[in-house]
């Protein structure tokens, strides 16, 4: 696999206008045409409905309950005169995500499903993401958690979160996750994904694209993990995307790769977006009825992916529960240590986590002189990086630093200068595009850890700046 260099723009404003007018444009015919395919399908295919729906009532995907399920967020209606029905969401709901590393289950297609789906989910979480769906807003906002978050589990004591749901499966994984973030977030619903599952489901997308930011060569034949990639844009297969996933053999460790668990994340959203996507939804059910447990019935994964289709994906924001890495010493693991004063504002306004009314309506900025600011140089222009810490420096950001972080960025999001609000910030990051005069806000934790901003410079970047 080879990568593939991204070809920069001129920069002027005619450009610039000219190509936000084809991004937007773009963007409208692909909800006009979603629009018109579901209309279209809900018309046409109500026997090919009634007939997946006794499938999946033949196979439930239900498993298990939480202990504090909640009632009412989703509202049920039925198809006339067919016997069917279907659910729309009505208010905001939060379902905690899974990935379990069933390292001793993998590479087994042997087993039937119910053994595979019994002991595949039975491990360790490998990923773990809190996703909030508001319908009104036609926005999801997803929480990355560390797999090495200290946590206390019931008759362990101090473990690392992954834990929770080997100990005690899905409900004290939720039970855990609701405690470690204040205890004031419900999760209604939860979904455990294996890694079988995970590469089946990026099969039936026919790939997924991403773009791989360095040469990554890793192998531990302990972890079935055999990883060999080049840098560059590139469509991978469902066991190369788990590898990409999975690689950890870098200065990061595990933040390094909830980094790219969210970058692969969206790659998969804007796959299912695609009008293509449509015809493979048969196909992705299948591999969702096979491979997925979860106390969500079909008619609400249904309306999930419905407001999931129905979302502006620039409005979705990515997050990671704050923290730092345990000092040497500190414990007799290495563990991430949840920042509980920098979490709580970020949980209240993202996941309405506080009974404060006022830390979920926008906050006010940081000072210049406060902010941590990070720059990525993602061109080929020598000097960009020092010339934008001078510039900024000028204008009162006295932390502005070059860092090595390396920012995985899609072919199209390299067009444009992104800055990145790294802990749910984004006024923080809009008072440092103010002051650039260019740029694209985005609420997502890709960035350098350390920063409250980071600034990736992209192909508009000007050669000078007007001082």
């Amino acid at each position: 696999m080879s990568g593939q260099k991204n070809h920069e723009l001129p920069s002027s404003e005619p450009a610039d206008k000219l190509m936000q007018h084809k991004s937007n444009r773009a963007r409208s015919r692909r909800r006009l045409w979603w629009g018109l395919a579901l209309i279209s399908a809900g018309l046409v295919s109500t026997t090919a409905g009634a007939l997946l729906a006794i499938s999946f009532a033949s196979k439930p995907l239900m498993q298990s309950q939480l202990a504090q399920k909640q009632a009412g967020v989703f509202n049920g209606a039925s198809i006339s005169g067919t016997g069917l029905s279907f659910a729309q969401l009505t208010h905001p709901v939060n379902v905690l995500i899974l990935g379990i590393d069933n390292d001793d289950n993998f590479d087994r297609p042997q087993l039937s499903t119910k053994s595979t789906s019994a002991q595949a989910l039975s491990s360790c979480s490998d990923t773990m993401l809190l996703v909030r769906f508001l319908p009104d807003t036609h926005q999801i906002n997803v929480l990355s958690i560390p797999r090495d978050t200290l946590v206390h589990l019931p008759g362990i004591s101090i473990a690392k979160i992954d834990w929770a749901n080997l100990v005690g499966g899905a409900a004290l994984a939720a039970q855990t996750v609701s405690q470690q973030i204040g205890g004031e977030v419900p999760i209604d619903r939860y979904v455990r994904l294996s890694r079988n599952g995970f590469i089946q489901l990026v099969d039936a997308l026919g790939g997924v694209e991403v773009t791989i930011p360095k040469r990554m060569d890793y192998v531990d034949e302990t972890q079935h993990l055999n990883i060999h990639f080049l840098p560059g844009r590139q469509k991978l297969n469902g066991r190369h995307l788990e590898e990409y996933v999975r690689f950890r053999h870098d200065r990061l460790g595990d933040i390094g790769r909830v980094q790219r668990q969210q970058e692969v994340l969206k790659a998969i959203m804007q796959t299912l977006l695609q009008p293509t996507t449509l015809a493979k939804l048969p196909q992705i059910l299948r591999v969702a009825q096979e491979n997925i447990d979860t106390d969500l019935s079909i008619q609400e994964i249904l309306a999930l992916v419905q407001v999931t289709l129905t979302t502006d994906r620039e409005q979705n924001n990515f997050l990671m529960l704050p923290g730092r890495f345990s000092r040497p010493g500190e414990y007799t693991r290495s563990y991430w240590i949840e920042d509980r004063q920098a979490a709580a504002p970020m949980l209240a306004r993202y996941f309405n986590a506080s009974s404060n009314p006022g830390l979920s309506e926008a906050a006010s900025a940081e000072a210049p002189s406060h902010l941590r600011v990070a720059v990525v140089n993602a061109t080929d222009r020598p000097g960009a990086g020092k010339r934008t810490v001078a510039f900024l420096k000028k204008r009162g950001f006295n932390h502005v630093y070059i860092t090595d972080h390396e920012v995985e960025t899609s072919a199209e999001s390299a067009l444009k200068t992104q800055i990145i609000a790294q802990h749910g910030n984004p006024e923080d990051a809009s008072a440092v595009q103010s002051a650039l005069g260019l740029g694209h806000v985005q609420v997502t934790a890709t960035g350098d850890v350390w920063s409250d901003v980071t600034i990736v410079i992209g192909a508009d970047f000007p050669t000078q700046f007007k001082q």
